[in-house]
Protein backbone atom coordinates (compact mmCIF):
# COMPACT_ATOMS: atom_id res chain seq x y z
CA UNK A 1 0.00 0.00 0.00
CA UNK A 2 1.39 3.33 -1.16
CA UNK A 3 2.54 5.63 2.06
CA UNK A 4 -0.02 8.64 2.05
CA UNK A 5 2.05 11.93 1.59
CA UNK A 6 1.88 14.40 4.79
CA UNK A 7 1.13 18.33 4.01
CA UNK A 8 3.42 20.21 5.73
CA UNK A 9 1.53 22.63 7.05
CA UNK A 10 -0.63 19.40 9.84
CA UNK A 11 0.47 20.35 13.10
CA UNK A 12 0.19 24.33 13.27
CA UNK A 13 2.69 24.72 10.26
CA UNK A 14 1.38 26.88 7.69
CA UNK A 15 1.25 30.18 10.21
CA UNK A 16 5.25 30.19 9.99
CA UNK A 17 5.29 29.15 6.54
CA UNK A 18 3.16 32.25 5.51
CA UNK A 19 5.04 34.87 8.01
CA UNK A 20 8.46 33.21 6.42
CA UNK A 21 7.23 33.26 2.52
CA UNK A 22 5.80 36.81 3.08
CA UNK A 23 8.98 38.33 4.58
CA UNK A 24 10.81 36.33 1.50
CA UNK A 25 8.73 38.09 -0.69
CA UNK A 26 8.98 41.81 0.55
CA UNK A 27 12.28 41.48 0.91
CA UNK A 28 13.21 40.55 -2.82
CA UNK A 29 9.94 42.36 -4.28
CA UNK A 30 8.67 44.99 -2.00
CA UNK A 31 5.65 45.22 0.11
CA UNK A 32 3.11 46.34 -2.81
CA UNK A 33 4.27 43.04 -4.74
CA UNK A 34 2.99 40.72 -1.92
CA UNK A 35 -0.67 39.64 -2.14
CA UNK A 36 -2.50 36.74 -0.05
CA UNK A 37 -3.32 35.20 -3.65
CA UNK A 38 0.39 34.94 -4.53
CA UNK A 39 1.30 33.50 -1.16
CA UNK A 40 -1.82 30.67 -1.53
CA UNK A 41 -0.29 29.52 -5.16
CA UNK A 42 3.40 29.41 -3.96
CA UNK A 43 1.98 27.26 -1.12
CA UNK A 44 -0.27 25.46 -2.46
CA UNK A 45 -3.14 26.21 0.12
CA UNK A 46 -5.99 27.65 0.04
CA UNK A 47 -7.63 31.43 1.20
CA UNK A 48 -9.81 29.57 3.97
CA UNK A 49 -6.60 28.14 5.20
CA UNK A 50 -4.58 31.58 5.58
CA UNK A 51 -7.57 33.66 6.91
CA UNK A 52 -7.64 30.66 9.66
CA UNK A 53 -4.27 32.07 10.78
CA UNK A 54 -4.56 35.99 9.46
CA UNK A 55 -7.82 37.52 8.99
CA UNK A 56 -6.50 39.97 6.70
CA UNK A 57 -3.15 41.23 4.50
CA UNK A 58 -2.39 43.86 6.57
CA UNK A 59 -2.77 41.34 9.74
CA UNK A 60 -0.48 39.13 8.38
CA UNK A 61 1.87 41.96 7.39
CA UNK A 62 2.21 42.86 11.30
CA UNK A 63 3.41 39.31 12.01
CA UNK A 64 6.09 39.86 8.88
CA UNK A 65 7.36 42.66 11.24
CA UNK A 66 7.51 40.81 14.35
CA UNK A 67 9.23 38.14 12.03
CA UNK A 68 11.59 41.08 10.81
CA UNK A 69 12.46 42.40 14.30
CA UNK A 70 13.28 39.05 15.58
CA UNK A 71 16.09 38.72 13.09
CA UNK A 72 17.14 42.33 13.69
CA UNK A 73 17.49 40.84 17.38
CA UNK A 74 19.26 38.05 16.34
CA UNK A 75 21.33 39.60 14.64
CA UNK A 76 22.47 42.32 17.00
CA UNK A 77 21.91 41.47 20.79
CA UNK A 78 25.17 38.58 20.23
CA UNK A 79 27.49 41.27 19.20
CA UNK A 80 25.97 43.99 22.08
CA UNK A 81 26.41 40.79 24.57
CA UNK A 82 30.06 39.62 23.36
CA UNK A 83 32.40 40.35 25.72
CA UNK A 84 35.47 38.43 24.71
CA UNK A 85 35.63 42.12 22.21
CA UNK A 86 35.89 45.55 23.69
CA UNK A 87 33.33 48.22 24.01
CA UNK A 88 34.26 50.06 20.99
CA UNK A 89 35.06 46.74 19.02
CA UNK A 90 31.24 45.77 19.14
CA UNK A 91 30.02 49.34 18.41
CA UNK A 92 32.01 49.54 15.23
CA UNK A 93 31.01 45.66 14.60
CA UNK A 94 26.63 46.76 15.20
CA UNK A 95 27.16 49.45 12.82
CA UNK A 96 28.28 47.72 10.08
CA UNK A 97 26.17 45.18 10.32
CA UNK A 98 22.96 47.73 10.48
CA UNK A 99 24.15 49.30 7.52
CA UNK A 100 24.60 45.98 5.62
CA UNK A 101 21.88 45.01 6.50
CA UNK A 102 19.73 47.67 5.00
CA UNK A 103 21.54 47.74 1.83
CA UNK A 104 20.69 43.83 1.72
CA UNK A 105 17.52 44.09 2.84
CA UNK A 106 16.09 47.32 1.89
CA UNK A 107 12.66 46.59 1.34
CA UNK A 108 12.66 45.14 4.76
CA UNK A 109 14.44 47.67 6.42
CA UNK A 110 12.02 50.20 5.06
CA UNK A 111 8.87 48.12 6.34
CA UNK A 112 10.56 47.42 9.89
CA UNK A 113 11.38 51.54 9.78
CA UNK A 114 8.97 53.11 7.37
CA UNK A 115 6.29 55.45 7.77
CA UNK A 116 4.17 53.04 6.64
CA UNK A 117 2.19 50.72 9.37
CA UNK A 118 3.63 53.28 12.11
CA UNK A 119 0.83 53.29 14.40
CA UNK A 120 0.87 49.19 14.08
CA UNK A 121 4.35 48.84 14.48
CA UNK A 122 4.10 51.03 17.87
CA UNK A 123 1.35 48.66 18.92
CA UNK A 124 3.06 45.05 18.61
CA UNK A 125 6.79 46.62 19.52
CA UNK A 126 6.73 48.07 22.66
CA UNK A 127 10.46 49.62 23.33
CA UNK A 128 9.27 49.88 26.95
CA UNK A 129 9.13 46.09 27.23
CA UNK A 130 12.32 44.84 27.56
CA UNK A 131 11.17 40.94 26.01
CA UNK A 132 9.96 42.68 22.99
CA UNK A 133 12.95 44.89 22.28
CA UNK A 134 16.17 42.45 23.11
CA UNK A 135 18.28 44.60 20.72
CA UNK A 136 17.49 47.88 22.06
CA UNK A 137 18.43 46.21 25.60
CA UNK A 138 21.47 44.88 24.27
CA UNK A 139 23.02 48.40 23.23
CA UNK A 140 21.51 49.66 26.95
CA UNK A 141 23.51 47.36 28.36
CA UNK A 142 26.64 47.92 25.95
CA UNK A 143 26.45 51.65 26.94
CA UNK A 144 26.18 51.15 30.55
CA UNK A 145 29.49 48.68 30.02
CA UNK A 146 31.21 52.46 28.19
CA UNK A 147 29.92 54.21 30.77
CA UNK A 148 31.60 52.14 33.67
CA UNK A 149 35.17 52.31 31.24
CA UNK A 150 34.92 56.02 30.79
CA UNK A 151 33.92 55.71 26.77
CA UNK A 152 30.67 57.32 27.49
CA UNK A 153 29.25 60.24 30.17
CA UNK A 154 27.15 58.81 33.01
CA UNK A 155 24.03 60.21 31.25
CA UNK A 156 20.56 58.44 30.69
CA UNK A 157 21.31 55.68 28.70
CA UNK A 158 18.03 55.23 26.44
CA UNK A 159 18.75 58.46 25.29
CA UNK A 160 22.34 57.46 24.39
CA UNK A 161 20.97 54.66 22.49
CA UNK A 162 18.10 56.65 20.97
CA UNK A 163 21.01 58.85 19.71
CA UNK A 164 23.30 56.40 18.33
CA UNK A 165 20.13 54.59 16.50
CA UNK A 166 19.11 57.52 14.88
CA UNK A 167 22.62 58.49 13.55
CA UNK A 168 23.29 55.00 11.84
CA UNK A 169 19.77 54.85 10.85
CA UNK A 170 19.97 58.34 9.22
CA UNK A 171 23.47 57.02 7.59
CA UNK A 172 21.43 53.79 6.23
CA UNK A 173 17.97 55.55 4.75
CA UNK A 174 20.30 58.06 3.21
CA UNK A 175 22.05 55.25 1.56
CA UNK A 176 19.65 52.56 0.28
CA UNK A 177 17.34 55.42 -0.61
CA UNK A 178 19.95 56.82 -2.96
CA UNK A 179 20.36 60.32 -1.53
CA UNK A 180 23.76 59.84 -0.02
CA UNK A 181 26.08 60.54 -3.72
CA UNK A 182 29.34 59.62 -2.09
CA UNK A 183 28.87 56.44 -2.12
CA UNK A 184 32.37 55.46 -3.27
CA UNK A 185 33.08 57.30 0.20
CA UNK A 186 31.40 55.26 2.38
CA UNK A 187 33.56 54.11 4.29
CA UNK A 188 35.14 57.05 5.17
CA UNK A 189 31.85 58.83 6.00
CA UNK A 190 30.85 55.96 8.14
CA UNK A 191 34.29 56.00 9.83
CA UNK A 192 33.91 59.76 10.68
CA UNK A 193 30.55 59.46 11.80
CA UNK A 194 31.08 56.61 14.10
CA UNK A 195 34.46 58.71 15.64
CA UNK A 196 32.01 61.81 15.69
CA UNK A 197 29.13 59.67 17.48
CA UNK A 198 31.46 58.27 20.63
CA UNK A 199 33.10 61.50 21.02
CA UNK A 200 29.74 63.34 21.35
CA UNK A 201 28.44 60.53 23.98
CA UNK A 202 31.69 61.15 26.29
Amino acid sequence: MKEKKTSPYHHGNLKEALLKTALEMIDREGLDAITLRDLTQRLGTSRTAVYRHFASKEVLILGVIEKGYEQLDLLFTPIFQDRTRSVAERFETMGRAYLDFAVEHPNLYRLLFGEKFRREREEICDYKNETQANGLYALIGLLLEAQEEGIVARENPMVQAATVWASIHGLASLLIDGHLLMSDNIEAIYEYSQGMLLKGLR
